[in-house]
């Protein structure tokens, strides 16, 4: 969906056993629920959530005005002045405890099926070779786990790994399995937290079946074990002698804001996943909806379900991949986010290429929409509101039953590439530059890499440090992030220019892009760093909107907090939401 039309100005920088039945797969998220774990998904807290998360009346004026002003007070600068000390207390308990309490990486049996169709577990730790069967030394769970499907008397791999909790039950050393019993199927899981644990599982009314052989792990893992305990200790008493406090605390920063944490999930993780290769028989193609540059979007059917088809020829196989290893990333289904039905391969008249499958949206882009209709003061504010919801959920991090949704820069947001739903709401598609996050920064270090962060996206909603060059690469998933939410002004700029409400006693004005007014339809990337960067420019405000009073008031505030040319002192998308859903609930009051 919200293929780019031509001339956009966009930019592009051992197994064991058989194999497990089909069925199993399918019910494999089934057995996942089913772990006593919390039933709301448990996301980590950024400053923003916090503010809005303890209600506006119990946080007081001074930290009200952190979601409703500006974001300053996040400057890791000043966010953490305690963590020097911290860090010095945490080395000096290091060393001067007893070998028995220094913890090591868990080292637990690594299985998933190559046709896994849930995501790769590969990013809970460190994968010891590069086979589907292996030994995974785990990132921060202490907890392996194990599922089987059981058949004839006899138990069948599926998945085998790292938990993503130490709290969900995980209180047995050996794998003692519990049956599942869900549409006719039986699964078995265990959950268990010593070394290769889940290499052998015990189940009732049956002999242990052995899945794999703790023997098959490599001999260098019980040396990792060893080393990693005395690496710390001697690491740790180093830092004593020689205070390096300036470098312990730059660590400290990290792990808290959780800007980098110890999930590996970068831009190349496809490389682990391999896109669906399979054909497609029951889709029809009927009719082309948008012709770009990478893809073509037709109008199509699957088992005689209206969908769109998304094709790339062969040749664009790399964008295919990016675009499919988002959203197929777990904990990825939203109704403010474009959804993937299938992927495969197919085409017309014998023109194979790559397919991405989507939900159609019978409406189009958020751009053909807005150039055909003018919406009420409550339209106007559901297609923003549900835009910012999207956009903050992209953003966020997720962890739900075992499950990681990494946080996601979409990095080329504009009106072409959202689409509107049949309740007139929007829905985010295009996921062509979006980048998972947290990643290694030292995959991003310089060169053509680096390049490719600092331009990416389309030209016209490029903001202002993508367009000098002068992108945070030091933090450059924040840096992301906040670009987007440069981006999300510029849209709802143009979807609040089509508001009646915003318009009393005179016409509303034709639909406009932002800057159009100022640059016209193609504006060249030389005019468009002038004008945003140098003249410090945004698109201008209609004089008919200081009609409506504190609402004007409330829209400029939000407009100009979102594009400040300063990209810390923006808001987080969670914090627009946040203003726009108070604003739309408290219009008959005229009250921001």
């Amino acid at each position: 969906m919200g293929a780019e039309p031509q001339g956009g100005g966009r930019i592009r920088a051992g197994h064991r056993g058989a194999p497990p039945s089909f069925p199993a797969l399918l019910l494999l998220p089934l057995a996942v629920d089913s772990v006593s774990a919390p039933s709301h998904a448990r996301s980590q807290p950024s400053p923003s959530h916090l503010c809005w998360a303890l209600g506006e009346g119990r946080l007081g004026s001074q930290a009200r005005s952190r979601c409703w002003k500006k974001d300053h007070w996040m400057d890791g600068a000043t966010m953490h002045p305690r963590a020097p000390r911290l860090l010095r207390g945490l080395c000096l308990w290091l060393s001067l405890g007893l070998p028995g309490t220094l913890s090591w990486n868990r080292s637990c049996v690594f299985y998933e099926h190559p046709h896994n169709l849930q995501g790769s577990m590969r990013h809970r730790g460190h994968v010891l070779g590069g086979a589907e069967s292996s030994t995974i030394l785990c990132n921060s769970s202490q907890c392996c786990f194990g599922i089987w499907n059981q058949s004839h008397g006899r138990l069948q791999a599926v998945m085998q790994g790292c938990w993503g909790s130490d709290r969900d039950g995980c209180d047995s050393p050996a794998c003692k399995t519990s049956p599942i019993h869900t549409m006719g199927a039986i699964l078995q899981r265990c959950l268990c937290h010593s070394d290769l644990c889940n290499a052998n599982v015990s189940w009732l009314g049956a002999p242990a079946a052995p899945q794999a052989s703790a023997g098959s792990a490599p001999t260098g893992t019980i040396w990792i074990a060893v080393a990693c305990p005395l690496l710390l200790f001697l690491g740790c008493l180093a830092f004593l002698v020689l205070r390096k406090v300036k470098v312990c605390a730059v660590l400290l920063r990290q792990e808290e804001s959780r800007e980098l944490t110890k999930v590996s999930m970068d831009p190349h993780s496809s490389r682990e996943r391999e896109p669906p290769s399979q054909e497609l028989p029951a889709l029809q193609f009927l009719q082309v909806l948008q012709d770009g540059r990478f893809s073509v979007v037709w109008q199509g059917t699957l088992h005689q379900t209206p969908v769109a088809i998304k094709a790339f020829p062969d040749s664009c196989f790399q964008h295919f991949a990016a675009e499919w290893s988002v959203h197929s990333l777990p904990l990825m289904n939203h109704e403010n986010v474009a959804r993937l039905l299938a992927a495969g391969r197919g085409g017309v008249r014998g023109d194979q290429g790559s397919l991405l499958v989507l939900q159609l949206y019978p409406a189009g882009s958020l751009r053909l929409f807005l150039s055909q209709h003018v919406s009420a003061w409550d339209g106007t504010i559901r297609l923003a509101l549900s835009l910012a919801r999207g956009l903050a959920f992209l953003h966020e991090e997720l962890w739900h039953n075992g499950l990681h949704k990494p946080s996601v820069a979409h990095r080329d947001l504009s009106s072409q590439n959202v689409l509107v739903r049949e309740d007139r709401s929007c829905a985010i598609g295009d996921f062509g530059l979006a980048t998972a996050l947290p990643a290694h920064l030292e995959r991003w270090g310089g060169g053509r890499m680096e390049a490719a962060i600092r331009k990416a996206g389309t030209q016209r909603y490029m903001a202002p440090e993508i367009l000098d060059d002068s992108l945070d690469l030091q933090d450059w998933g924040r840096a992301l992030k906040q670009a987007d939410i440069y981006s999300l002004a510029l849209v709802l700029w143009e979807i609040l220019t089509r508001c009646s409400m915003l318009s009393p006693g005179c016409g509303v004005p034709p639909f406009l892009l932002a800057y159009e007014a100022e640059l016209g339809g193609s504006p060249t990337y030389g005019e468009l760093r002038r004008l945003a960067v140098e003249e410090r420019r945004r698109p201008s405000i209609p004089e008919s909107w200081k009609g409506t009073g504190q609402v004007f008031i409330c829209l400029r505030e939000l407009l100009e907090d979102c594009w400040d040319p300063d990209p810390e002192a923006r808001l987080t998308a969670e914090c627009a939401h946040q203003r726009l859903q108070t604003l739309g609930a408290e219009l008959p009051a005229g009250v921001c």
